[in-house]
């Protein structure tokens, strides 16, 4: 045989071999460890270059209860592991467990290979004994000149599912529906005066809410009313009487103010004095009288205001009156007037 031939017999054999090492049947396989509460269970299987590992950390566990999983898989070097190792379907289940988290953790080396993992926290509310399916590993071998694929699957763990019923409670049989119950009305006049209180609570209450939605539908006081009202107000506080100047004053600005910009839109009351006053002079809204009226009327507000001038009463009571007559020339006319709300 030449030396070629030899070669190629050897490769040949080589692959062959490697091939029926990957294809071949689980080498070992343990099934659950009998274990008590606060024992792991595992599961191992072997296959070519790969041994996979499912662990739950306790072999009973109560309804409810978390139980966490683990799934390792060690591989030779140059063996590459699909992940996740499990993959968990939509429904977020694994057979009858709940998937609660779902961990895949990054492969890292070891001294022969790799080590791949993922951690699972389920729980179940189905009691007796239930079993975490098979977990089923894909890798792929690139270590040769061929690539070869394959699957490794362990077997099944067996989890005991405990419930909190007692025996007694468990084989407890579900009784009929008893009749109607009779309950006795002695204190008539207890039930007559909470209903009689009732009644007035929810009259009372319709009443609001009545009331509130008139006062909703009611049209607004037109401008010149409702400062011809806030004005007599003014007047029935006897601030003028007290020499309370300054907040009669301000109250009296503020009508006047309040009253320009609903009855000619101008902003009076986010205006200084000068600020206003030159806007005034700018808009044709008042006539030239009624400009010099208002001025006049302004400044001598502001000496009361910000000076601390101290005028007489009776400067009050012209003021007043300043203002009244100001409303009354300014106020619309007849014709154009809507129908005023008295």
């Amino acid at each position: 045989m030449s030396r070629a031939r030899r070669i190629f017999s050897h490769v040949f054999l080589g692959r062959l071999l490697l091939l029926l090492l990957v294809t071949a049947p689980p080498a070992a396989c343990t099934k659950a460890e009998e274990a008590g509460e606060g024992t792991p269970v595992r599961a191992t299987a072997s296959k070519g270059p790969v041994e996979l590992t499912l662990t739950a950390d306790r072999g009973r566990v109560d309804a409810g209860s978390p139980l966490a999983i683990e799934i390792i898989a060690e591989s030779a070097a140059g063996v590459e592991l699909s992940m996740p190792l499990v993959d968990i379907d939509d429904d977020g289940m694994l057979g009858p467990f709940h998937v609660l988290q779902d961990e895949s953790r990054p492969d890292y080396p070891t001294v022969d290979g790799r080590i791949w993992s993922q951690r699972l926290v389920v729980d179940t509310f189905q009691s007796g004994t239930q079993a975490i399916p098979p977990v089923t590993a894909r890798f792929v071998d690139r270590r040769g000149d061929i690539e070869l694929s394959g699957e490794v699957t362990t077997s099944a763990l067996d989890i005991e599912i405990g419930t909190a019923l007692t025996e007694a409670a468990q084989n407890a049989a579900i009784r009929d529906i008893r009749g109607p119950v009779t309950v006795p009305l002695t204190n008539w006049g207890a039930w007559i005066v909470s209903g009689g209180v009732l009644i007035l609570l929810i009259g009372g209450i319709v009443t609001v809410l009545i009331g509130r939605g008139a006062a909703a539908d009611a049209p607004p006081l037109p401008p010149h009313i409702l400062a011809q009202r806030e004005l007599d107000a003014l007047e029935a506080e006897g601030l003028l009487q007290r020499r309370c100047f300054q907040p009669f004053y301000f109250q009296l600005t503020d009508i006047v103010r309040h009253y320009i910009e609903g009855r000619f839109g101008l902003l009076a009351p986010t205006r200084t004095t000068p600020e206003f006053l030159d806007d005034m002079r700018t808009s044709d809204t008042l006539d030239r009288p009624q400009q010099e009226q208002l001025m006049s009327f302004l400044r001598i507000a502001d000496l009361v205001k910000f000076a601390l001038h101290e005028p007489q009463a009776d400067e009050g009571h012209d003021a007043l009156h300043m203002a009244r007559c100001f409303v009354v020339d300014t106020q619309p006319r007849a014709e154009e007037r809507p129908e005023e709300t008295t």
